[in-house]
């Protein structure tokens, strides 16, 4: 197990890595590029829509054919889209080109490796170590894609605002054939796979799916409102903490990845090392929403006083990161149909994208006509209810996950 762990740590952070160049100056690129809020808005919407679409046959193709043939692929596209945008000037067909290119990448990526880790922990007989591995990637990864992001945006972003796309592009390029001598480990989990070119069943095959996992699905529902806190600030905080002309955003998502080590370091501390009862489980994620919520209404709030807002804003990250965790452990602890695990955790990313496409074409409207502050608080205020709402009626239902 101790060697499937280790490909899953390599091929995660080499992606990451070429992921975390660019992901804090894109906006800032294609604002110096000449695009306006409403068209970078447009673009983000592309690229969710597009993988709304793409994510469930994403998952169903790694399921079918294999997940590190899928990453691979994966690579191999987002590297051209990104390629294109950064050599494109502003034109809207390109920006969509590579919007619907990146989205393809990113749904063939999403979900895969940690679905080809846990089959493999199921596989050996050790799935109760998923959240250690998890962890583990976080703290590993973590302080890699940090200096990336760094390298990114203070050194390569002052230097050309297109060269953190160009280099991160070069890196999924390097993931994708690194991954080739790596192909004998792959697995696919469906059986007809192992029959050679299966006859695609994909509607029937996700309808059964979700009839089997009830219970992942409904975790599923109830985290989708965390989207509607979230989705603003995961991208606009490049831009609403800009000052002056010399990028600066490397800085602070060095900060945002340290706020982020920190809270997994205190899960891993005083939380992961003892098994979590079923309320003790879904109380943090509670917490955590709750404190995402609150934190940002901080930010705006002392929106007057620079370092305040940005200390605020350190903490909703940090309760964002621990979220994010819990809800992946919870989800991939939960599922009971082992050789379905990639198509249930697309559709889960499906519903996510779906979600992100209304909420940000929301959030471009508010931010245009009443400020990027309105727009965060209004979502989270909006998110917060949902969620609470939608925990009431699970606990009402008696719904429960495994225990971890």
């Amino acid at each position: 197990m101790k060697k499937y762990k280790y490909i899953f740590y390599y091929v995660s952070i080499l992606y990451t890595i070429g992921t975390s160049l660019w992901s804090g100056t894109i906006y800032l690129f294609m604002r110096h590029n000449g695009y306006s809020y409403s068209q970078i808005n447009l673009f983000l919407e592309i690229f969710w829509l597009v993988t709304f679409f793409a994510e469930i046959p994403s998952g169903y193709i790694a399921d079918k054919f294999g997940y590190l043939k899928t990453i691979m692929v994966s690579g191999i596209i987002r590297a051209l889209g990104l390629i294109i945008l950064a050599l494109s000037p502003m034109n809207l067909l390109w920006m969509t080109v590579s919007g619907v290119l990146t989205a393809l990448g990113d749904s063939l990526q999403s979900g895969t490796m940690t679905s080809w880790i846990a089959n493999k922990a199921v596989e050996h007989g050790e799935k109760d170590q998923l959240g250690a591995i998890f962890s583990g990637y976080s703290l590993i990864g973590t302080p890699l894609t940090m200096a990336a992001t760094f390298v990114g945006a203070n050194i390569l972003g002052n230097i050309r605002l297109n060269l953190p796309l160009l280099i991160g592009a070069a890196f999924l390029l390097a993931t994708s054939l690194t991954i080739i001598p790596l192909l004998k480990y792959d697995s696919q989990n469906l059986a007809e796979a192992e029959e050679g070119m299966p006859k695609l069943n994909q509607v029937a095959d996700v309808k059964y799916t979700v009839k089997q996992e009830q219970k992942t699905f409904a975790w599923i529902l109830l985290l989708l409102p965390v989207a509607i806190i979230s989705a603003g600030p995961l991208d606009q905080w490049q831009m609403y903490f800009q000052r002056g002309k010399t990028v600066n955003s490397g800085t602070i998502s060095v900060l945002m990845s340290l706020a982020g080590m920190l809270a997994i370091s205190l899960y891993n501390r005083y939380v992961s090392k003892k098994p979590l009862s079923n309320k003790g489980q879904t109380r943090l994620i509670v917490v955590s929403t709750v404190m995402m919520a609150a934190t940002l209404l901080g930010v705006v709030g002392l929106k007057n006083w620079y370092y305040g807002s940005l200390a605020l804003f350190m903490l909703h990250t940090m309760f964002g990161s621990l979220e994010n965790m819990l809800g992946g452990i919870v989800l991939q602890t939960t599922i009971q149909t082992e050789n379905r695990r990639a198509t249930i955790m697309s559709v889960a990313n499906a519903l996510d994208a779906g979600a992100e496409v209304v909420i940000l074409a929301i959030n471009g409207f508010l931010s245009d006509r009443y400020g990027i502050g309105f727009a965060w608080v209004s979502l989270a205020v909006l998110g917060l209810v949902i969620f609470l709402l939608a925990i009431f009626g699970m606990q009402s239902k008696k719904l429960e996950v495994e225990e971890i």
